[in-house]
């Protein structure tokens, strides 16, 4: 089935909406792979935009200027991440069960509500930079890049009804005319010579050009005019205050080790931190990128089909550990390729960026692992054992980069990292276990991409190659013996064409 005729079959005939005829029907598995894969793709020409921009900002601002500039890019995400508060993933699980003028409601007061929410984020951001004793350029940037999060918060929500209809060419286009947009105002900034305040500015112009866009791919599915009502607000966060409290510290946590390093350890190490730290969050996107487009189907099984959610999520569990573990393989041999990349000549002033992003891209395991159960817990209504587990990877990682940070600089917050993410893929897919033991996942497969990836820790740890060659060598040898081993599901090799697997 293709986009458009995904979007005819939601489009309501007679006043009700009929988006269950895509979610209810056998097809709607296939377009959830094919989508996932659309996404990807997309993604990875995102990607190779963010390592642009983040080349352009390097070089331009040097080390410690780039560490002040990620300190106040991860503020900001914490706001915007707070404010949002999981409410984009609650919104397309409730666009796909609802219907109707009770739909229609429940999008007005989510948006009301996430621009409530921003109004205090930002300030809250501002005095935070104050007391933390932040120059004038970083208390004005962090006003200024903060209020970038208005317009985040309008275009997420006008884009509800793309994701949850499956219309994931629109999605994936929409993420990579921002990043496009945003690369080439870094750009044209930099060539400029512009300082720290300016740059700060760009996310704030990219989702404002973005927002018109997005309101006219919604037009009819979602109302553009948010509710005002504070008894309405409330009513909201009654029934999600849990869900709410749990996405946001699951989101924030990453973000904070970053602050805290900022306070504990020397510029210097907090920008060669902030290096490893930007590329760790692109990659670290793509786990919950490929499992959100599944989000509306898990909604719908969750509803009226246990059997069916058991088996989505069993085959979501095993896609991510293999992506999981080949993440992990390229970002750790390919870490001083991706930093030699981004800071060209002056690549020997972050060199000590290479272990750090080496051990964080061992982090990536685990937050594949995180993706699958946290989105079933959120299918579920399990919010109070989210918000534990959540709350627990936060104070390991606060505590750990408290302690390691300052004895041990960017490698110490990068060991939180690893810990943060640890605790937290462990903790989800426990909770997720005790309370559902029929979802919990079966390591069946698992046996399959540990032999695929014992050849390819051996040629990492062993071959003397240059780092690009090395991360070549170590992926061909992974995706052959993931090849050989069938650790796939059956349902992801259905989608290669035959020739491809018969070879294989």
């Amino acid at each position: 089935m293709s986009e458009a005729q995904a979007k005819e079959a939601s489009t309501p005939a007679s006043g009700d909406a009929a988006e269950t005829d895509i979610l209810d029907t056998p097809a709607a598995g296939g377009m959830v792979i094919r989508g996932g894969a659309l996404r990807f793709a997309g993604y990875v020409s995102v990607v190779a935009l963010s390592g642009i921009s983040a080349a352009l900002l390097t070089r331009h601002l040097g080390v410690d200027l780039f560490g002040k500039y990620n300190v106040v890019m991860a503020l900001v995400g914490i706001v915007a991440m707070v404010t949002d508060a999981g409410m984009s993933a609650l919104g397309i699980r409730e666009f796909a069960v609802r219907s109707g003028a009770d739909r229609d409601a429940l999008m007005r007061t989510l948006l009301g509500l996430r621009l409530a929410l921003t109004c205090a984020g930002v300030l809250l951001s501002v005095i935070f930079a104050l007391l933390a004793g932040y120059d004038a350029s970083m208390v004005l940037g962090t006003a200024l890049a903060s209020a970038a999060t208005f317009a985040l918060v309008a275009q997420h929500t006008l884009s509800i009804p793309i994701s949850a209809e499956l219309r994931l060419g629109t999605a994936s286009a929409l993420d990579l005319g921002r990043q496009a947009v945003t690369v080439a105002a870094i750009g044209a900034l930099v060539a400029l010579g512009a300082g720290l305040l300016p740059l700060l500015s760009v996310n704030l112009f990219a989702y404002l050009i973005l927002l018109p866009a997005t309101a006219r791919l919604s037009r009819g599915r979602i109302s553009l005019r948010p509710s005002w009502s504070p008894s309405e607000w409330r009513a909201l966060l009654n029934t999600t205050v849990a869900f709410s409290l749990a996405t946001a510290v699951g989101t924030i946590y990453v973000y904070t080790a970053q602050i805290l390093t900022s306070l504990v350890a020397s510029e210097h190490q907090t920008g060669l931190f902030a290096t490893s730290f930007r590329i760790f969050m692109v990659a670290a996107t793509v786990p919950g990128l490929l499992v959100s487009v599944a989000l509306p189907l898990l909604a719908r099984a969750g509803r009226d089909d246990h059997g069916r959610l058991a088996y989505g999520l069993q085959r979501i569990f095993e896609v991510s550990l293999v992506l999981g573990v080949g993440t992990a393989l390229g970002v750790f041999t390919g870490a001083e390729f991706v930093i030699r990349l981004i800071t060209g000549p002056e690549f020997q002033r972050y060199a000590g960026a290479v272990p750090v992003l080496q051990i964080q891209g061992l982090a990536l395991a685990a937050s594949f692992m995180v993706a699958g159960s946290g989105y079933a817990l959120l299918t579920l209504g399990r919010y109070r054992g989210l918000l534990a587990v959540n709350g627990m990877a936060l104070a390991v990682s606060c505590v750990l980069t408290l302690l390691l940070a300052q004895s041990d600089g960017a490698r110490g917050a990068a060991i939180a990292t690893l810990g943060g993410e640890t605790v937290l893929a462990a903790g989800c897919v426990l909770v997720l276990s005790i309370g559902n033991p029929d979802l919990r996942p079966r390591l069946a497969r698992a046996p399959r991409v540990a032999l695929a990836a014992a050849p390819a820790a051996v040629l990492a740890g062993t071959l003397g190659l240059s780092s690009i060659a090395l991360t070549a060598v170590v992926l061909c040898s992974y995706a052959l013996m993931v090849a050989i081993t069938r650790a796939l599901p059956r349902e992801v090799l259905e989608l290669i064409p035959q020739r491809i697997t018969r070879k294989a």
